[in-house]
């Protein structure tokens, strides 16, 4: 019985190391939040040649913002397309998780998926623009985290601004993978061909606790006629502190 006991509590410690927090999962945001001190350096590499490079900073103890700034046809022999602004996020985390309840956050996300559309002034997939959103952490071999939310996004070039909803998952597999999951029901783009809202899908790699490959699976519903099996996209993310 003691042998059982000891086991199991070497299984909780183990499960409790890895546990950690995502401020995003994919493209959604979390109620998760870099604390005071601590900063990501993004740089992600989409279709046609794209480079979104950003980053994020925990300003205060429930705080964050980032910006991020990009272009197309970075690689090869034509002219990069450069985006027509800089974009901006902020994170408020006004209520933090318990035993009971999940943590709760608001924030705003101009930074869109995909390519920018000067005459529409809009991403492939549009921004999440101001939201508010919840998670919840769980320990099952490893940290299972869910996540849910609303958004309201301020690309309304094409007169579709209804509220919309988004959900996913995060779970641990081992010391170095995790799987991501992300649903977004796209209430507020008229243009898709077929309405059956955006599911992504990536998984993270984590070769130490600063450095992150994330390698992302979009519209794996194929909402888009140019979608072909998937639009894939390559993520690096730094860690550090400071």
């Amino acid at each position: 019985m003691k042998k059982l006991s000891f086991i199991f509590i070497g299984m909780l410690i183990i499960n409790l190391a890895f546990a950690f927090e995502l401020n995003t999962l994919i493209d959604s945001p979390t109620a998760g939040i870099l604390q005071k001190g601590e900063a990501e350096i993004s740089a992600k590499l989409y279709k046609n040649n794209g480079l979104i490079l950003g980053t994020k900073v925990g300003l205060f103890p429930r705080f964050m913002f980032g910006v991020n700034y990009g272009a197309e046809e970075i690689v090869g022999n034509k002219n990069p397309e450069w985006h027509d602004r800089v974009e901006f996020n902020a994170k408020l985390r006004f209520l933090d998780e318990t035993n009971q309840l999940p943590a709760f956050a608001i924030g705003y996300d101009s930074q869109g998926h995909g390519n920018y559309h000067k005459d529409n002034k809009r991403y492939d997939i549009k921004s999440k623009g101001v939201f508010l959103t919840a998670s919840k952490n769980y320990f099952f071999l490893g940290n299972l985290g869910f996540h849910f939310g609303a958004n309201y996004s301020l690309e309304t070039e094409d007169k579709d601004d209804e509220i919309n909803l988004f959900a996913g998952f995060d779970k641990t597999l081992g010391d170095m993978i995790v799987l991501v999951c992300e649903y977004d029901t796209a209430w507020n783009d008229d243009k898709l061909t077929n309405a059956r809202g955006f599911l992504n899908a990536s998984f993270d790699i984590h070769f130490s606790e600063y450095l992150v490959l994330k390698i992302s699976f979009y519209d794996l519903l194929q909402n888009d006629d140019e979608t072909e099996g998937s639009d894939r996209t390559l993520t690096l993310l730094y860690n550090m502190t400071f």
